[in-house]
């Protein structure tokens, strides 16, 4: 019995520890983070697509030429919903007998299709969080430079320097111009940070509609 105990004792600290190393802590959001969204600058692949698994389509897919037409077709930001769902529709009808009759090969297709467009979606995704974390930084930099011409200001007016003068002239150019790249800049902030939030909308309608072949 006490054997039992032992050995029962030690698993469990096995698992406890395993689970604990493998895991992965989620990533915590840069400082000045702009976006209401929470940051994840990762695709959630299981919460996306419920179809089989995609681990041989991400390796193969590109092989494809025709896939390759496709995913970049689907990929287009500024395609319609309407036109992306015709255009899934029209893939899986070509591995039909006359649009009634699944060929052998469909399932491979659409699973190579998908794979295609999680990837470039993924990578897209990637490319947007780093955007905007360079955009928060560029942001930075005009607000610093805002701060420090609006202190020469002060210290000119201070020194009585007249507003005529070339130095003051400069501090309040400056000023001026990095006020209103700031201003124009901040009014992009939704946009910039709604771009991962379509991203991933247009990936999930895509997902459905493949899956809906697949079933």
């Amino acid at each position: 019995m006490y054997q039992k105990f032992i050995i029962f004792f030690v698993f469990t600290l096995i698992f406890i520890f395993s689970f604990n190393v493998s895991a992965n802590p989620p990533e915590a959001a840069p400082k000045k983070w702009p976006c209401d969204q929470v940051y994840n600058p990762k695709l959630n692949l299981s919460a996306i697509w419920q179809g089989p698994p995609i681990d041989n389509a991400l390796k193969n897919w590109w092989k494809d030429d025709d896939i390759i037409d496709y995913v970049n077709t689907l990929s287009n930001p500024v395609l319609k919903e309407d036109d992306g769902l015709r255009i899934i529709e029209e893939f899986a009808k070509k591995y039909t007998y006359l649009g009634l009759i699944k060929k052998r090969e469909q399932k491979e297709k659409l699973v190579f299709l998908f794979a295609g467009l999680y990837q470039k979606a993924k990578d897209r995704r990637s490319r947007q969080y780093k955007g905007i974390i360079k955009f928060v930084e560029r942001q930075d930099s005009f607000r610093k430079a805002i701060g420090k011409a609006s202190k020469l200001i002060r210290q000119y007016r201070k020194d009585k320097i007249d507003i005529k003068d070339q130095r003051y002239v400069d501090a309040s150019s400056q000023l001026e111009w990095n006020t209103r790249v700031f201003d124009q800049r901040t009014r992009l902030t939704e946009y910039i940070c709604e771009e991962p939030v379509f991203n991933t909308q247009r990936l999930g309608y895509q997902s459905r509609k493949i899956y809906l072949y697949l079933q």
